[in-house]
């Protein structure tokens, strides 16, 4: 340890030495002497005025331009109701070198404050370093939706009809929204995005390699979804309203307010949402005497379900930040939201004989669901700013809340091929309900390293507790009994402490980020019906390593490599049932076993426009669904088990290019490999699969206010363990007009226009071959209307917290 310590000192320190970088830093203050906050700074190599590099002021001003090279050059400043500025010319031809500027006042222009209007806005989609930015704020597509919806638009991203996420064909995906995990199941996290509006997404960020600075968990990367929030100073708003129909009515409306001076920040925002949806799927399981399914079929089940669900939700998010001085702010927050999903269903079931051609009895089943949810966050927050050079410290404190309840009752009639009932009747009621409870501190520091370096490092530390009283009772003689089989009590403990060192920088043209992470787990699941109690404790490491070089202005290359973790969920490892319908069920593994994954990749830039990257990851143990079954009964159910080992190659490509001055677009193209081999009781199974992906995200300047987009999206036939998925495809468009001198804007968007979004998948395992066909309502008409009030400088802010890679493993 003296040793490594020794080095990593003397590895820095000749850092300082070789480096000579350069720094420029200022203020940027107002006649009056207050600061501009979230002003644009550019920086323009002199003669030749040709733009290096840009930064931003913060909210007190303060600015700097990091790793300028050797030579001289000026600094200018546009901003909006103020004279432009231009500094002398900058001589930094010397050794390294810190130049302040000092504080720049700007002049305001009264003629440029009453008749110049600034129009800019930022691409939808944005390769940068270690991340896809989908910027959806402005987006004509985001107005009158979901935030499922849009989730499923963007690059890469494949949903399943269960709300599992898969990146680049990666499942396991971890989603976070404003840097916070959701600590969801998929179904749960599903309900959740399908009740938050579209409209209060700003840009969807999404990471296939994230640094050793976010949390390990989640083998298929991270994607996180940022909300919008006003930082406007003064008081400013939002009101929007939205209707239209897919298959039932589809209404919306939300406000915002903020109030900003230069002492503190207060925000609030709510939105209703409700949608009435329609869906319907047909199910075959095909039964087999022998695992191998090659002998004849004993028994053949052919079902049809359809779905009436009215999806009911309300968000909140308020907080307030007090900036105590130039060097101390202080943050709360309270972010919640409770929803409703009452659902029923009508299945028709029909069984046959092995042969498929006589029909041994029918079944009709009405499934009545009644779920509801109720989610809470609250958090501190401080930042203390030791200089004005990125130097600083952050703190967070987080306390999550979730509990959601469904109750079930299944009613099914049995008849024979006449339709004569050959069957008492069975009825099955359920109780389910789940509470969550997280409390999450997180420690953030970070160290300047002159002007091309930086220095991050941090600890968190989290602690879970979830409880799950599953009720199931059946009818017999008239009277619901409880059912011992099926009901099941679960309490479920994790504790995890990490930390993590992170370094990063440049040299001229090349630039690298090591870092390494790691994490200890407790975990204790307590199955109190039955008295079993399983603990793991372990501690891992995670390292992640980037090297960057610019070849020259036009040519880029990246190579990445990270370890990950996937932690089974806690719904996972709960060994209870859940009733989809009366002939299947879900149901968990107490025995899982963490999964590790290796991840490779190489990347390739060509005028910050174009983007190439390889990639190839690999992980062992890997956690998938099963399927298993009861011919007799004609009965399946799935239960996750670590099943296989997985890898993962690929090739994705993605291009923004401006195809006339009013038509610009970016597409991204996906080709990737998966290979399972899967070990059922010593018998080795390979199972592979080549998938393609294409997403196209288009933008259109029509004129006089209007703006259209078009976005379009390809999923090919695709493979996730024992499943196979066949391919689909998705076009959407939208329309939008500004008004009232661009204060409001009037949105009509066609989400799925062809109604083409209809999901396949099939299974052949444990002498099961199963086939389900799902038509969701996915096609919509939405028209929105949105105004905005108030004015003042702006610029947008987001703020991760503790709790940012838990929440989306509770199910």
């Amino acid at each position: 340890m003296k040793a490594t310590l020794s080095f990593l000192c003397l590895f820095i320190c000749s850092l300082y030495i070789h480096a000579q970088p350069h720094r420029i830093t200022g203020r940027l203050v107002d006649e009056k002497e207050k600061p501009v906050g979230y002003a644009g700074i550019y920086l323009f190599k002199s003669p030749d005025s040709l733009k290096v590099t840009t930064a931003m002021t913060d909210s007190l001003g303060y600015f700097q331009l990091n790793g300028v090279p050797k030579g001289s050059y000026k600094v200018k400043i546009n901003y909006v109701g103020y004279l432009s500025y231009t500094s002398h010319v900058l001589d930094l031809s010397g050794p390294h070198q810190v130049l302040s500027l000092g504080s720049i006042k700007l002049l305001e222009d009264s003629r440029l404050l009453h008749t110049v209007e600034i129009a800019a806005s930022r691409p939808l989609l944005e390769q940068r370093l270690d991340r896809m930015v989908m910027n959806v704020e402005n987006s004509v597509l985001s107005q009158g939706s979901t935030a499922l919806e849009l989730l499923s638009k963007a690059p890469g991203v494949t949903i399943d009809d269960s709300g599992e996420i898969s990146l680049k064909g990666r499942p396991g995906t971890t989603v976070m929204i404003n840097g916070k995990l959701t600590y969801l199941s998929g179904s749960q996290l599903a309900n959740l995005l399908r009740g938050t509006a579209s409209n209060t997404v700003s840009r969807i960020e999404i990471m296939a390699n994230p640094s050793a600075r976010y949390d390990a968990a989640g083998k298929g990367g991270i994607i996180n979804i940022l909300l919008k929030k006003n930082v406007k100073t003064g008081l400013n708003g939002n009101v929007s309203v939205n209707g239209g129909a897919g298959r039932g009515a589809r209404l919306g409306g939300g406000t915002d307010l903020n109030y900003r001076t230069e002492k503190i920040n207060v925000f609030g925002n709510y939105n209703y949402f409700f949608q009435n949806l329609k869906g319907n799927t047909n199910t075959d399981r095909t039964f087999f005497t022998d695992q191998s399914a090659t002998q004849m079929p004993s028994r053949v089940s052919r079902q049809e379900t359809v779905e009436t669900a009215k999806l009911r939700s309300q968000n909140f998010r308020a907080g307030m930040d007090v900036f105590i001085n130039e060097k101390n702010t202080l943050g709360f927050l309270i972010n919640g939201g409770v929803g409703k999903y009452p659902s029923l269903q009508k299945t028709k079931n029909m069984l046959y004989n092995g042969a498929g051609n006589e029909q041994l009895w029918d079944s009709r089943t009405l499934t009545e669901g009644k779920e509801r949810w109720e989610d809470m966050l609250y958090n501190v927050n401080y930042l203390h700013r030791f200089d004005d050079k990125g130097h600083e410290l952050t703190l967070d404190m987080d306390y999550v809340s979730h509990f959601s309840k469904m109750d079930q009752q299944l009613d099914t009639r049995y008849m024979d091929p006449s339709g004569a009932t050959i069957r008492v009747p069975g009825s099955r009621r359920g109780d389910l309900p789940s509470s969550n409870d997280i409390y999450v501190a997180k420690l953030d520091y970070t160290l300047p390293l002159g002007g091309s370096g930086k220095l991050e490092s941090g600890w968190k530390g989290s602690y879970v507790q979830t409880e799950n009283n599953l009720k199931y009772d059946t009818l017999k003689n008239e009277i619901y009994l409880r059912d011992a089989g099926t009901s099941n009590h679960f309490k479920y403990k994790e504790q995890i402490q990490a930390g993590y060192v992170n370094l990063k920088y440049a040299f001229g043209k090349f630039s690298f980020q090591v870092g390494l992470r790691g994490e200890y787990t407790f975990t204790r699941g307590h199955q109190i019906t039955t008295d079993s109690l399983v603990t793991r404790e372990y501690f891992k490491v995670f390292p992640s390593v980037f090297l960057n070089q610019e070849l020259n202005e036009n040519h880029k290359l990246q190579i990445g490599y990270s370890k990950r973790i996937e932690r089974p969920s806690y719904w996972d490892l709960n060994p209870f049932r859940i009733y989809v319908d009366p002939f299947s069920y879900e149901e968990g593994n107490p025995y899982l076993q963490p999964a590790i994954v290796n991840s490779f990749e190489l990347g390739y830039s060509f005028k910050s426009k174009y983007h190439a990257n390889l990639t190839y990851s690999r992980s062992n143990d890997v956690i998938s669904n099963i399927v298993g079954g009861f011919g007799a009964q004609n009965m399946t159910f799935l239960k996750p088990e670590n099943l296989a080992t997985f890898v993962n190659y690929g090739l994705s490509i993605t291009g923004s290019t401006d195809f006339t001055t009013w038509w610009t677009g970016t597409q991204f193209a996906n080709l990737f490999r998966n290979e399972f081999t899967v070990n059922d009781k010593g018998l080795r199974t390979a199972l592979k699969g080549n998938s393609f992906t294409f997403d196209s995200q288009n933008s259109f300047k029509i004129g006089q206010g209007w703006k259209a987009e078009l976005n379009g999206l390809y999923r090919s036939k695709a493979l996730s363990g024992i499943f196979s998925t066949k391919g689909y495809y998705m076009v959407s468009v939208g329309a939008k007009k500004e008004l009232i001198e661009g204060k409001a804007s009037l949105n009509l968007m066609v989400n799925d226009i062809f109604k083409s979004a209809r999901y396949q998948h099939s299974a052949n395992y444990g002498g099961i071959k199963t086939y389900s066909y799902e038509r969701p309502d996915s096609r919509s008409v939405i028209l929105s209307f949105s105004y905005r009030f108030g004015s003042g400088p702006s610029a947008e802010k987001a703020r991760s917290t503790g709790s940012q890679e838990l929440k989306d493993r509770i199910k």
